[in-house]
């Protein structure tokens, strides 16, 4: 397995890396003691460790991972260079430099083609008075050759900075064709070569530097393979991070070809094959056919009918732009034909997934490249990514299915996810803002209609229980054991373990360890570990307030024991509850129930966290089920309507940080939920 990306199947095909071909000998072969020191020197203060919180569709959500990665600073304005794999779909960032101190960035762009992204450090909160950063410079990737010394630096493991040496044994490694590395639906090798090199490189250093015996970075470790390491060449590095810098995103041409290595029948041929061509494309336009053998693009001769031929032809077309001429001479039939080509801009392979509480699903839009791979009419619709089971899409009847691509709702078009959620917001709510519709899906070419019952996520549809009596104890049955052990003899009954203070119970001076044997002269027929609800049985068979003697064993004696019932305290069920959406978790003011088994004070003030959503924001920040809130953001609360006021103050107050005073296990701790991520 890869390390880093971590799920490329390549470990049965290590030997294909190692028995790469090497270009030339180096005559720089080793690097002396001093020489590494200075090296290190140079480099090590633009090494930084990232933590970054990624968002991934599972279940119908998108949950949050925190994951870890290394950069490099390359400007004094803070841009760190590192993986695509590290940055993406990330929603929160935060670096730490050399001297730990800890800084939040945002990401700049990225670009899954070839694995890169760039990081822009928030250098406003730095301390007043910090020295200024020590950028990183680059090599020249493309003078690396075999043998030369490296070094390898990063984080792994989210450990502080780490520095291995190796040489490299391959400085422009092509991937078979039977391995793809793929990050959002991108071949990553359709444009990289590596620099293949045996500088150990582990899980975390992914976006760590390779640098020379110079300290400038000749590229960008993304991969381990078995003992190697693959890294980004530094040239492509610093070419890319300058079109992210600048523009947000890499923009490229597209001729609209896929090309493929000569075939054997061919013999030893120069070029590539022409294996695909999109219809309606500037190739398709041009005259190109699947079967035409490329010989040379943009006036360099394809040459190489292997696998570099492939790589070749497509970092020629991918450096050009849109609006760009491409020339091609081709062959097809042993005649030789050049086509004056126009490019156009190349589109993402995967759109951005995105989370539809009210559906219950994880959605997409559908990209030019996934409508021809599918075979689908047009990019109209929306991909039904993931779906949460017992959610609105995953009870709808006929059962939609994650793949689905719903093209309507109630008869009308829906083009994108744009559109799904202001057609959705604009649908009229029924009773308990409930609403019913028609959904239309494309699937396998057919088109299937299914009614979905939309309504708010963690809906409490709880009815209120009918009030019993109650008496305010607990209690264990009288086996014939314990009966006999007690000298108590009795057909059964029931020991009070515990008597709750201000109770009917401690009214009518009931004590722990009293057995009652009878309720209104009625037998408590427990008498087996089985029989544990019995007594409360018998107790909710009265009005609540009416009155009740009780047959009362204590110390030898028997006592008749008059006790007024009360109504049964609400339940947890019907105690006032709120899920906070956004953050993921729902509170709920303390029942009776709680108090008794969280063992608190009765005076004890606070609200009961319900539930915390399995890699949701208030889980990440470490907020668990059961946790008592005893004050957010400063104030006291005891009840929900406290709490909500105080979230909606924080939301308002722009603050980045919500602190909450938590009680766990009889000691309080501070939990701090971080609403960056949240912010428009």
């Amino acid at each position: 397995m890869t390390k880093g990306l971590g799920a490329i199947p390549i470990r049965a095909l290590a030997a294909i890396f190692i028995a790469a071909s090497a270009r030339g000998v180096s005559a720089q072969t080793s690097v002396s003691g001093e020489q590494s020191q200075a090296m290190l020197a140079k480099i090590s203060p633009a090494i930084v460790r990232i933590e970054a919180i990624q968002l991934r569709p599972d279940l119908g959500r998108m949950v949050k991972l925190r994951i870890g990665g290394s950069g490099v600073i390359i400007s004094a304005d803070g841009y760190v260079v590192t993986n695509c794999h590290v940055a993406d779909k990330g929603d929160y960032y935060r670096c730490y430099l050399s001297d730990g101190q800890a800084i939040e960035a945002h990401r700049v762009g990225q670009d899954a083609l070839t694995d890169l992204a760039v990081l822009q450090l928030d250098l406003s909160r730095r301390p007043p008075g910090a020295a200024p950063l020590q950028p990183a410079v680059f090599g020249d990737s493309d003078r690396v050759v075999a043998g030369d010394s490296v070094f390898a630096l990063g984080s792994p493991a989210l450990l502080s900075q780490s520095v291995t040496r190796g040489i490299v044994s391959n400085p422009s490694l092509v991937l078979p064709a039977e391995i793809k590395i793929s990050i959002d639906g991108e071949d990553v090798g359709t444009v990289v070569r590596w620099i293949l090199h045996d500088a150990s490189i582990f899980p975390g250093n992914s976006g760590g530097p390779l640098v020379n015996a110079q300290g400038g970075i000749v590229g960008i470790n993304e991969i381990g393979i078995a003992n190697l390491g693959g890294a980004i060449p530094g040239n492509l590095v610093r070419a890319v991070a300058d079109q992210l810098i600048a523009r947000g995103r890499v923009i490229r041409g597209w001729s609209g070809i896929t090309v493929q290595p000569r075939l054997k029948a061919d013999g030893s041929q120069p070029g590539v094959i022409v294996a695909d061509v999109a219809p309606g494309s500037p190739a398709a336009l041009g005259g190109i056919q699947p079967g035409d053998a490329i010989l040379s693009a943009d006036g360099h001769a394809v040459d190489q009918g292997e696998e570099r031929g492939v790589a070749q032809y497509n970092r020629i077309e991918l450096g050009k732009l849109p609006g760009d001429e491409f020339i091609l001479i081709s062959e097809r039939a042993g005649h030789r034909s050049t086509a004056y080509l126009k490019l156009v801009p190349r589109a993402a392979a995967e759109a951005d997934e995105v989370e539809l509480r009210a559906w219950g699903a994880v959605v997409h839009d559908v990209t030019a490249p996934m409508a021809r791979e599918e075979s689908l009419p047009d990019t109209q619709g929306v991909v039904l990514a993931s779906i949460q089971p017992a959610g609105p899409i995953g009870e709808a009847e006929p059962r939609l299915a994650e793949g689905d691509i719903l093209v309507t709702v109630n008869g009308q078009p829906v083009g994108n996810t744009a559109q799904l959620r202001k057609l959705t917001a604009s649908l009229p709510a029924g009773p308990g803002g409930r609403r019913t519709v028609l959904a239309t899906v494309r699937r396998n070419g057919a088109l299937m209609a299914s009614v979905v019952l939309l309504h708010a996520e963690n809906e409490r549809q709880i009815p209120p229980q009918a009030k019993k009596a109650w008496l305010g104890v607990a209690s264990q049955p009288l086996t014939v054991r314990l009966g006999g052990r007690l000298a108590i003899k009795a057909e059964g009954g029931v020991r009070l373990t515990r008597v709750y203070p201000g109770t009917p119970a401690a009214t009518a001076g009931l004590r722990v360890g009293d057995v009652v044997l009878a309720l209104d002269g009625d037998p408590v027929t427990a008498r087996r570990a089985e029989d544990a609800d019995t007594f409360a049985t018998q107790i909710r068979q009265y009005p609540a307030g009416a009155e009740a003697k009780m047959t009362v064993w204590r110390d030898g004696q028997t006592l008749q024991l008059p006790v007024t019932l009360q109504t049964q305290p609400a339940p947890a069920s019907e105690m006032p509850h709120w899920h906070d959406e956004q953050l993921e978790f729902a509170v709920r003011e303390l029942a009776f129930d709680d108090r008794v088994e969280l063992q608190l004070d009765p005076a004890q003030q606070g609200i009961l966290v319900e539930s915390a959503d399995r890699a949701g924001w208030a889980s990440l920040a470490g907020l668990h089920a059961e946790d008592l809130i005893e004050r957010a953001g400063g104030q006291l609360v005891a009840t929900v309507a406290d709490f909500r006021r105080t979230r909606q103050e924080a939301a308002r107050s722009g603050r980045d940080w919500w602190v909450l005073l938590v009680q766990r296990h009889g000691e309080t701790l501070f939990v701090e939920i971080n609403l960056k991520p949240l912010k428009p």
